[in-house]
């Protein structure tokens, strides 16, 4: 991905390298521009049990940027030569609009919300049987 606003000088941008749902925490995100903004130590672990990691260099207006991901034994290389109009925006959107996931996390929650419940009952019923016990011995030997 490519910044769409450049720096003040009206030369220099962002790029950013981005590797999503992989499966292997080991992985290498090489860009080939040599000024690093940013570069995660380790990937992300999502919720979906896949990683996620992200680079972002500083590049210079017009200039090809290639992006190699290394991971097991694999290699993905991808080229952002994109033209300067409206190409940008479509990828950045492609690529970062998120999915709505709420109604995803309503079905969890009240999942979560039930077992939780359950879970209550049965400490209680158990409580319940514990203490009847105790006073049924209680009452027979004394």
């Amino acid at each position: 991905m490519k910044s769409k606003k450049l720096e003040e000088d009206g030369t220099t941008g962002k790029a950013a390298c981005l590797a999503r749902k992989f499966y292997t925490k080991n992985i290498s995100l090489e860009i080939s521009s040599s000024e690093v903004v940013y570069e995660q130590r380790t990937p992300i672990l999502t919720s979906e049990a896949s990683y996620n990691a992200i680079k972002v260099v500083n590049v210079t207006k017009g200039t090809e940027v290639t992006c190699t991901a290394q991971f097991d034994s694999s290699t993905v290389t991808a080229n952002a030569t994109l033209p300067e109009n409206k190409a940008e925006e479509s990828v950045t959107e492609e690529v970062c609009n998120t999915p709505d996931f709420s109604a995803q996390d309503t079905k969890a929650e009240k999942a979560n919300m039930l077992s939780m419940a359950v879970l209550g009952l049965r400490v209680l019923l158990a409580k319940s049987i514990a203490f009847n016990t105790l006073m049924s011995i209680k009452l027979f030997l004394f």
